[in-house]
């Protein structure tokens, strides 16, 4: 899976990161990185007043050469639900608000995109593509699940990978050589497939759907499961399912952002409504020299916007505390 995009200097009047204002603008392949996002239950209230309500306060998010989500629900017409406490699905129709909001890559190796089963799954595969969307994770079989996607850019060759589990990898579906399921996350796949694609591209990305809820600090388990991953070949790690920040560390060549919470969703309260957005820079001449910034966000009913002041502060202060744990951090 393999895509080209070219990526073109727009000017949003209004409150803009100052990255996208960067007269290197061009000299640089830009990536963004947002936490969960869930189409789904009240969702569709906010929605009806427009399609582009998600991202009426994030224009400058499509102006990212990749910008990468995690999609927390199938898109589905099925109401065959699997038996589980929560089960999620968003209408078809609602591809249309990634595709307006410039969503590029789209990973589904996580805990809910089965929530609808096989039907469920199939559904959101074919919606995607009719999209456009390219799509990580999840397969109609292992080989697709397990396939990267490749974008070249700027004459850049970068490759994402996703995979899913929990503990005991629970609910994960996995895909098998003929049934549709999820990309397993262990390491004898990750290992063959950063080997299968170093000598091919530039940076390779790996997200993986792990950890525990509502936790801001990572297991042992898992700062050790990234370590091998990034001694494999990885450039970069980025984490789903905890809904809140984790801390951010700086492994040998590589970096691992362990959760980015929600970007897309309801939230209730702060500790929901704080996140970010992973901003990856990286100088076509020399992409050894990459570097990450974290863009403080708040999400309130299903609409994210960039903090500034005191609680952008506040974001950054809490992920500095949180990545105290770590020998290394590129947070400044």
């Amino acid at each position: 899976m393999s895509f080209l995009k070219n990526s073109g200097l727009k000017i949003w009047w209004g409150v803009l990161p100052l990255f996208f204002i960067n007269p290197l603008f061009s000299q640089q392949v830009r990536l963004l990185f947002t936490g969960d996002v869930l189409l789904a239950h009240h969702f569709e209230y906010y929605v009806k007043q427009r399609i582009t309500y998600p991202f009426d306060k994030i224009p400058w998010f499509k102006e990212a050469d990749v910008s990468v989500i995690n999609l927390e629900a199938p898109f589905t017409s099925s109401d065959s639900a699997m038996e589980k406490p929560y089960v999620f699905k968003a209408k078809p129709k609602y591809v249309e608000v990634l595709k307006y909001g410039g969503v590029d890559l789209v990973n589904l190796a996580n805990n809910h995109i089965y929530d609808y089963g096989k039907e469920g799954l199939l559904e959101t595969l074919e919606t995607l593509e009719r999209a456009g969307l390219a799509f990580i994770g999840a397969g109609r079989n292992i080989n697709q699940a397990r396939k990267p996607a490749i974008f070249e850019i700027k004459g850049l060759k970068l490759a994402f990978m996703g995979y899913y589990g929990l503990r005991a990898h629970e609910e994960s579906h996995p895909a098998t050589e003929t049934e549709p399921g999820t990309a397993l996350r262990k390491l004898k796949y990750i290992k063959e497939d950063i080997k299968q694609l170093k000598d091919r591209v530039d940076f390779i990305t790996v997200i993986f759907h792990w950890g525990q809820e509502k936790k801001n600090i990572p297991e042992a388990d898992q700062i050790r499961f990234a370590h091998r991953v990034i001694d494999y070949g990885a450039d970069l790690i980025v984490g789903h399912h905890p809904h809140v920040l984790q801390g951010v560390e700086k492994y040998k060549k590589g970096v691992i952002v362990y959760s980015l919470g929600n970007f897309i969703f309801g939230g209730n309260s702060r500790t929901y409504e704080e996140t970010a957005v992973l901003q990856v820079n990286i100088p076509v001449q020399n992409p050894e020299a990459w570097s990450v910034k974290m863009l403080p966000v708040a999400v309130r009913y299903w609409q994210p916007a960039l903090l500034e002041g005191a609680r952008r502060d506040s974001v950054l202060k809490h992920l500095k505390e949180y990545s105290e744990i770590f020998e290394q951090t590129p947070l400044n």
